[in-house]
């Protein structure tokens, strides 16, 4: 068990430290990365609720995101067809292709590995990640919540 948790861990530093390398090379924050690489691999747009949500950010981060994307033209902002107040973002992915060529490069090596897998053995690792995932958002969704606590009990005291 502690291999499985060691070798996750180091995948997770690998990560972090690929998305820093692929964002510095294309000029971008390594947020800002993340974020075209979500949408890319959605493949559908998403609200900035969603995208936050996705990324761990706040709303303000979000738009503040949103802004530097729709400036380099990598995104673009459209009306949400089932809430007339809402808006999706779409990935433009000719204007991304640049960042997204070494995503894409990785994800199909990542894709390899995994044919390499049986249908059973597959089951049990999305299994186990789908569990890790889900106490990490809610461990995410309870830090927001108390952070935003912390901030509307400092905002009384002024």
């Amino acid at each position: 068990m502690r291999r499985v948790g060691k070798a996750l861990l180091r995948f997770m530093q690998q990560i972090d430290a690929v998305n820093e390398q692929s964002a510095q090379s294309s000029d971008m924050h390594q947020t800002d990365f993340r974020a075209i690489c979500l949408l890319g691999g959605n493949n559908v747009p998403m609200s900035p609720k969603e995208i936050g949500h996705a990324l761990g950010l706040t709303s303000g981060a979000v738009s503040a995101l949103i802004l530097r994307l729709e400036a380099g033209g990598m995104v673009v902002r459209k009306p949400n067809p089932e809430d007339r107040r809402g808006v999706l973002i779409s990935l433009d992915k000719e204007a991304a292709a640049r960042p997204l060529q070494e995503y894409v490069a990785l994800h199909a090596c990542y894709t390899q590995i995994t044919d390499e897998f049986t249908s059973t053995e597959l089951e049990v690792v999305a299994r186990y990640l789908e569990a890790l995932r889900h106490v990490t958002a809610t461990h995410l969704t309870l830090e927001h919540e108390k952070l935003a606590g912390l901030r509307r009990r400092a905002k009384a005291l002024e």
